[in-house]
């Protein structure tokens, strides 16, 4: 255990371009801001669990599955233009207000039902033992791999992306260089960083650690293919066809 406290926002507006009320759309059964929310109850660190939504449906549901609600965010603060950490950070200060000062906050994505108590607390003991300013949850750069990013110019004219490397030189995909990208499912962050938050960036601060996720636990669901993919894996999940 830590004596620092240790806030988890989960962030759920209750509008979505690419799936329709994708944080209430049913997988296996239930809503999919369920899945973070039961998995972030079993960790070992967390002090204060809460929901963060303007939607006064989604924040039924959060409820009733075990998020605190102890404010109703301000429906500005809820836009498809606001970047997910200024969320985080907002939540961060409403928190304050209530009397409730993290020292560490979690930002978890109602979008990556799979990940893993396990992982979250991982993440929490890597920034604990550490020290450093955040851990970001990673996934391994596969098919799209930016050393084969192209650009199209005039007349439909593909060139390389990449400038400065001889990209020629990497055909087979085992000879391109392991590189990672974000997931999404997680950011923790020393309090400092979100209060000195430039809001130009992921917030990162000075010292960033990775926290690598396996391809089931690094799903994110932005569109209805993705929605498509993770009820798959659901379903094979559930049938013991697959594990992770």
């Amino acid at each position: 255990m830590t004596d620092k406290k240790i806030l988890c926002v989960v962030s759920a507006r209750g509008g979505s371009s690419g799936v329709p009320r994708k944080n209430l759309k049913s997988l296996g059964g239930r809503p999919l801001v369920s899945y973070v929310i039961e998995t972030a109850q079993k960790s070992k660190y967390i002090d204060r669990l809460i929901c963060n939504t303007e939607d006064e449906e989604i924040a039924k549901v959060a409820h009733q599955y075990g998020a605190e609600i102890p404010f109703q965010r301000d429906p500005s603060n809820a836009t498809s233009d606001i970047p997910l950490t200024a969320s985080t950070k907002y939540a961060m200060e409403k928190m304050s207000e209530l009397g409730f000062h993290a020292d560490i906050v979690l930002q978890l994505a109602p979008t990556c039902p799979f990940i893993k108590a396990e992982s979250i607390d991982i993440g929490i003991e890597r920034l604990l033992e550490t020290n450093c300013d955040s851990v970001a949850s990673l996934k391994r750069i596969e098919h799209e791999h930016p050393y084969r990013a192209l650009d199209i110019v005039d007349n439909d004219i593909l060139v390389q992306f990449l400038k400065d490397i001889d990209v020629e030189s990497f055909q087979q995909r085992q000879d391109l260089p392991t590189l990672y990208c974000t997931s999404g499912a997680l950011y923790i962050r020393q309090r400092h960083v979100l209060e000195n938050w430039s809001g130009r960036d992921f917030a990162f601060g000075k010292t960033a650690r990775g926290l690598f996720l396996d391809d089931i636990q690094a799903v994110n669901i932005d569109r209805p293919i993705d929605f498509q993919f993770a009820e798959f894996l659901f379903q094979q999940l559930a049938q013991g066809k697959l594990s992770y």
